[in-house]
């Protein structure tokens, strides 16, 4: 059997999160919310837009800086726009997996950038070489750490005085782990979808009582063909976290704790969030692949969401799952 890190290792050797529109940060009616959530900015038409406006707002005045290390690079997309920017001489790109170091460099290199260099680790076990970058960047990273406590030092103590270090992260409940009230509200989010964007998501394999409801509920309504369709049914189930352990034991490994754990170190810490405590979980494959960007139905779909999900958090009934966030030592 392999062990958790091979697991690891392995995933994201395959996944490129960066290849695909079709997900909750990349979509860009959400990319242009979170955007403007974050900088107060466009950009819908913009697939660098996290690193375009962390550019434009916190480091224009200062780069080119000497050396820049991002951290769970995976295919290379953030080193490569980053050196497209001319951000740093020297731009270091580090992952656990090794298959997607192999990409990265190889997409470098056909690419034409010189300055990109990378090295396959697990930084939860290796050292860094200190005062080394002046620039840290963590996109989507540190909620893949279990050992924060270890890892943030190490970047802290990695960056030169005045560094900074950006990160883009999930940092909601461990393994996605929502309370059951914030179940109630993904729920029924979903039954606001219309038919065409609207599927059923249960991951939990039934017990013995669930299955004999299940087969009661069969009978009564062949009895009742009214009751063919449940107006209440359950559309979306929290995965369990053996569904990650069995995927990638590192998603979300210890994601409540990022923001704590970066206050603890760095003298600045500035978060930006935005959001997708409900449209996180309750948009999938179905809503992205039907979703039709110039039917106005669709659109009003989407914006009646978004006033949902805000109106819930200015009232206390969450807080946002995902923040974008600048550290400076």
């Amino acid at each position: 059997m392999k062990s958790e890190v091979e697991v690891v290792k392995d995933h994201w050797s395959k996944v490129n999160c960066a290849a695909s529109e079709k997900n909750f940060y990349c979509f860009p009616p959400i990319r242009q919310r979170s955007c403007d959530l974050i900088f107060g900015e466009k950009g819908e038409n913009r697939r660098d837009w996290c690193e375009f406006w962390s550019v434009e707002k916190f480091l224009k005045d200062r780069i080119p800086v000497e050396k820049c290390l991002s951290i769970a690079c995976g295919f290379g997309h953030v080193e490569r726009t980053l050196a497209g920017y001319g951000v740093a001489k020297t731009i270091v790109g580090t992952d656990i997996a090794p298959g997607a170091i192999s990409e990265a460099k190889k997409l470098a290199k056909q690419q034409g950038f010189e300055n990109i260099e990378y090295f396959q680790a697990d930084l939860n076990e290796r050292d860094l070489p200190g005062e080394e970058y002046d620039i840290v960047w963590a996109n989507g990273a540190l909620h893949h750490i279990e050992k924060l406590d270890v890892l943030i030092p190490k970047l802290y103590g990695a960056l030169k005085p005045g560094g900074i270090l950006v990160t883009n992260e999930y940092v909601g409940p461990n393994y996605q782990q929502v309370d059951e009230r914030r179940q109630e509200f993904i729920n029924s989010v979903k039954h606001l979808l219309p038919e065409d964007l609207r599927s059923k998501s249960i991951f939990r394999k039934p017990r013995l009582r669930g299955k004999l409801l299940a087969i009661i509920e069969t009978i009564r309504k062949k009895l009742d063909p009214v009751l063919t369709k449940s107006v209440y049914e359950p559309l979306w189930e929290v995965r369990p976290q053996s569904y990650f352990m069995m995927t990638d034991p590192s998603e979300g490994v210890n994601s409540e704790r990022i923001i704590p754990t970066l206050r603890e170190f760095f003298k600045s810490v500035e978060v930006f969030p935005y959001n997708g405590s409900i449209l996180f979980y309750a948009l999938d494959k179905k809503f992205y692949d039907n979703f039709e960007l110039d039917n106005p139905k669709h659109q009003a779909v989407l914006e009646m969401l978004f006033a949902i999900e805000d109106k819930l958090l200015a009232a206390g009934e969450m807080g946002s799952d995902n923040a974008h966030i600048v550290c400076r030592k």
